[in-house]
């Protein structure tokens, strides 16, 4: 592959080849945008490129640092995943303890975090430090879905870069040819804009049976029926799938209360739950514009927290009984 091969990103690739081309290589990047949705490919595009023993604008693929760079072979190219649920501070003190080291056989170090929103504040500290006083020549690239998460004093010693969101249609023109229906592709494409990913949660029978029991949960809060918190311990948090997939499970009700909106404004043509219109129809008779953004918002507030280690089943609890307040 190459900066340009990555989908739907080329405004980036232009960039990123920009900015190697000329010597305007930045020592930190944050590369922002929804999961999915190329940031971990263009990271890996953009080491290459960095150390590249071919072209000094973009990755050859041929020669021996992209071959092994590819592979995630390459002592001077290091990738940081979390640690279960965060990003710990030992993972960064070993890094800085690999940065200590000169490049071999390369023109740059370069580190990738994989959720970068994910630090503990001691890990996050840590970096800091570390990206104002790199031990080597180095390049830093942060992947975050969730950018506001980040400390702003790691924001403010880094280039963002926003990755556009690819048209679910791309998906949908891609995907009906493999025997999916329009409105399955539509909702999976929401939550990721990996084209494998989608296809796995398409094919999922865990991921349609999450889908029923959120229009179901969904009507038992809507209706203030004791049930909803009920399904919290029960339909919830005791399936596995779910549990693992919360926050996926959050997404999906903010995309049913964004097709409420739509239906709200007259705007049917943006609907995502395709063959749900009926159902969308009647609950946004018993809402209001200004009820359904507050309700998004709730839902928001309780993704945050459950990334942010807080009890799953104590914040269901507490968003349900809020809604229901207020």
């Amino acid at each position: 592959m190459s900066l340009y091969n990555v989908t739907g990103q080329n405004k980036i690739s232009n960039i990123l080849s920009t900015s190697l081309k000329y010597g305007r290589v930045s020592h930190a990047y944050i590369f922002a945008g929804h999961k999915g949705i190329g940031k971990l490919r263009m990271a890996l595009e953009f080491a290459k490129a960095l150390n590249c023993l071919e072209s000094n604008d973009d990755a050859c693929d041929n020669c021996q640092n992209c071959k092994r760079i590819e592979h995630f072979n390459h002592q001077d190219v290091i990738l940081i995943k979390p640690d279960g649920n965060s990003i710990k501070i030992e993972q960064i003190r070993d890094l800085q303890k690999d940065f200590n080291y000169k490049a071999i056989g390369s023109k740059y170090k370069v580190f990738i975090i994989e959720n970068a929103e994910l630090m503990t504040n001691q890990a996050a500290n840590s970096l800091l430090k570390f990206l104002e006083e790199p031990g080597s020549p180095s390049v830093a690239i942060l992947l975050a879905e969730s950018y506001y998460q980040l400390l702003p004093t790691i924001k403010s010693r880094c280039q963002t870069i926003y990755f556009s969101t690819i048209d679910p249609y791309n998906f949908v023109n891609i995907l009906k040819d493999e025997g999916y229906k329009e409105g399955d592709i539509l909702l999976a494409s929401n939550l990721t804009q990996d084209i494998e990913e989608i296809r796995k949660l398409l094919q999922l029978e865990e991921f349609a049976q999450m889908r029923n029991i959120m229009i179901q949960w969904n009507e038992d809060l809507r209706n203030n029926n004791y049930q909803a918190l009920f399904s919290i311990n029960g339909n919830i948090m005791k399936n596995d799938y779910i549990k693992e997939h919360l926050s996926q499970f959050i997404d999906l009700l903010i995309i049913w209360y964004r097709d409420i909106l739509n239906v709200k404004l007259n705007r049917k043509y943006l609907i995502i739950f395709k063959g749900y219109e009926e159902i969308l129809l009647k609950q946004a008779l018993y809402e209001t514009e200004i009820s359904i953004v507050n309700k998004i918002e709730s839902f928001l507030l309780t993704r945050k927290k459950i990334s942010s280690y807080v009890n799953p089943q104590l914040a269901l609890e507490e968003m349900v009984l809020s809604l229901w307040e207020g």
